[in-house]
């Protein structure tokens, strides 16, 4: 396997994190600015793998969706729960449903508040995106850096 040296730029006084075949070197405009440090090669390509997968937009919205689909799984978990406690309170308590009837709405209430958040969250983000006014000058600067 052919190793390639893989370049992060950073925005942190431009610094770039460099990692070549087994070294990882800090550096600004093509100087170290500490001296290169060397690692073993199953670190160097671990970190490698790494590097990788935070340049990729989708593996940053990844995780991002694993926070909100168990925020949203312990929402939907806990409505169940109380739904079953419904449940078992009408079993045990046969000629009165008052507290039956109250459990199953507080159920539905917590089914509906975990859809709830979830939509605003979108409603949020969407209007993010609607005031988003691209800034092109960035890219350029960056493009010019490059060349």
């Amino acid at each position: 396997m052919a190793e390639v040296a893989i370049v992060i730029r950073t925005e942190v006084y431009g610094l770039d994190i460099c990692l070549g075949s087994s070294v990882l070197a800090l550096t600004r405009e093509g100087e170290p600015v500490i001296s290169p440090i060397v690692l073993s090669s199953s670190d160097a390509e671990r970190l490698r793998l790494e590097m990788a997968k935070a340049q990729l937009w989708e593996w940053n919205q990844l995780e991002e969706s694993k926070t909100r689909s168990a925020r949203r799984y312990k929402h939907f978990l806990g409505s169940w729960l109380v739904l079953c406690l419904a449940a078992f309170t009408a079993y045990i308590g046969y000629p009165s449903y008052h507290l039956p009837l109250l459990l199953t709405a507080l159920s539905i209430f917590i089914w509906w508040r975990a859809g709830y958040e979830e939509q605003g969250e979108e409603r949020t983000a969407k209007q993010e995106q609607k005031r988003f006014v691209a800034d092109w000058s960035y890219f350029e600067q960056r493009a010019e850096e490059s060349l």
